[in-house]
């Protein structure tokens, strides 16, 4: 009887369907959560190793309105942190806190989203003044990732929050408190309040520089003025506050570039054609309605060789991505391994209303596909090839948000660990986290529990390791039968659960983090 009333149900309700209860608790993922707290005790099921010893922190997304305006695009919702403290002596204890940016403390100051550079705006939407302001003010929100570099002068680590901006938050990792931001002049002098360039977009994923403390990041200027080229520039951060200019290059058009590569020797760009408007961009105040995509155009491969900053263009397949996984060289060759699309539609997607509504987020195509690109910089080529899946795992190739065994960067390795959506090619919130044997195939594996939501894994890595996937993974989950968040460590060999703590409040959707080993 009741199979039929649901059958009769999708005959006369025009959108409805069976599949709306299918995702139980799924939508906490996309509500706003206000709790704050720090250093709450949680109980794992079983006793932990002694040397898991560190603090997991990790960035995502934490509040989606204030007042009567709310957010279109799940990108821009308030930044919120999230660590749990591993003591080494049994004890875990978590925290979680928003970043107070000057963009979330306005907004809350005066009850609705105050205007700031948004990834696509708001609902009721910014007037032409307050667009203006926002265009003034720019991107402000730092949601996405969690890093830290080194300050030699001072013998110590500077923690920051990181969006796909230049600006940066910093912020005590053991408190959570957010300290000032940090927006410092780009290496060659010109500032992103120059009148010539708007010099804001950068990346979320820094890369660490081989054998020392620095790390690489680019910084994408964009000209505002007819004639001039805009241009990219690869910078080395030697400190929060201390950059330096390792390689600039002239371009046409600004390509949206959120991560990137590095080897021993070399730095690996995709320059999809997905190209800043800037007519757009003046216009309406939005950067992604300001992103041209050319889908019948090539992408370029820019390679920066980091010793003496020359600049190799090569032209390869249209393609998008949004994450490289890792690049390392072997013999004449550079080896990238990226997470690929066809283009960056999904990304439109990911509205908050669509992912709200279980019609909407099950009608297009979030799946990533892993490819590996050998450069040859002889022959100025770049030949890509795809990777199989086993009949168990026929997804197992279709991974986003990746991770690796951090030791193994810029090396050739194995393993890379990720999260597949849509598994059943059904439904968005069927999820699965994957580990990926790029070596061989009959080694792939994966951990998915029903009504289970897994976000981006972090690989710790055992002590006295000697195989490359000897460690836990430490993933926060969502389990909406229980409507509850947890924590839970895989093994990584064999990606089966080991332990599990629930956690005193829900977790919305997080995007990135770090495991810092050597803070406690």
């Amino acid at each position: 009887m009741e199979l039929f009333l649901f059958a009769i149900a999708a005959v006369i309700i025009p959108g409805w369907s069976m599949n709306v209860t299918d995702s139980p608790g799924f939508d906490l993922f996309f509500t706003s959560n206000l709790d704050e707290m720090v250093d709450v005790p949680i109980q794992f099921e079983k006793p932990l190793p002694s040397w898991l010893k560190g603090i997991l922190i990790r960035n995502g997304l934490g509040r989606f309105e204030i007042g009567t305006r709310q957010f279109y695009h799940s990108f821009d919702a308030f930044g919120k942190l999230c660590s749990w403290k591993f003591w080494g002596n049994g004890s875990v204890t978590f925290s979680t806190k928003f970043l107070q940016s000057d963009s979330y403390k306005a907004s809350v100051r005066s009850q609705t989203i105050a205007p700031y550079l948004l990834f696509e705006g708001v609902d009721p939407p910014f007037n032409e003044i307050e667009k203006i302001i926002a265009l003034v003010r720019g991107i402000d929100n730092m949601n996405v990732n969690v890093y830290r570099f080194y300050n030699a002068y001072h013998h110590q680590y500077q923690y920051v929050a990181l969006n796909d901006y230049w600006k940066v938050y910093g912020f005590d990792p053991k408190s959570l408190s957010t300290f000032k931001s940090i927006n410092t002049e780009v290496p060659d002098g010109t500032s992103d309040s120059s009148l010539a360039f708007l010099s804001f977009l950068s990346s979320a994923h820094p890369l660490p520089e081989m054998g020392t403390t620095n790390h690489f990041t680019f910084v994408s200027s964009v000209s505002l003025v007819p004639g001039v080229k805009s241009n990219i520039k690869l910078i080395r951060i030697k400190s929060v506050m201390e950059r330096e200019l390792v390689a600039s290059w002239s371009v046409d058009k600004v390509p949206y570039m959120h991560s990137f590569s590095i080897t021993e020797n070399y730095a690996i760009f995709f320059a999809s054609p997905f190209y800043v408007n800037v007519l757009k961009m003046v216009r309406y105040a939005e950067p992604f309605n300001c992103l041209d995509w050319n889908g019948d155009e090539q992408t370029t491969i820019y390679v920066v060789e980091l010793r003496n900053g020359i600049v190799h263009s090569i032209k390869t397949d249209n393609v998008f991505t949004m994450h490289h996984i890792n690049a390392f060289e072997i013999n004449e060759d550079i080896v990238v391994d990226i997470s690929s699309y066809p283009s960056p539609d999904f990304v439109k997607n990911l509205q908050v209303s669509i992912l709200r509504d279980p019609q909407l987020r099950n009608s297009f195509d979030v799946r990533a596909l892993v490819k590996r690109y050998n450069i040859n910089l002889k022959n100025n080529t770049a030949m890509f090839t795809l990777f199989d899946s086993t009949p168990e795992i026929p997804f197992s190739s279709k991974i986003d948000m990746p991770t690796i065994n951090e030791n193994y960067r810029y090396k050739k390795y194995c393993f890379v660990y990720g999260v597949v959506l849509k598994t059943d090619d059904l439904e968005l919130s069927r999820i699965a986290l994957v580990k990926k044997d790029l070596c061989n195939m009959e080694r792939d594996k994966q951990w998915s529990v029903p009504g289970h939501y897994p976000v981006e894994a972090w690989f710790v890595q055992a002590p006295g390791a000697k195989e490359e996937d000897d460690g836990y993974l430490l993933v926060p989950v969502l389990d909406g039968e229980r409507r509850q968040s947890y924590i839970t460590i895989i093994s990584a060999k064999d990606m089966k659960t080991v332990n599990t703590a629930y956690l005193p409040t829900i977790i919305p959707f997080g995007l990135h983090g770090k495991f810092f080993e050597d803070i406690i």
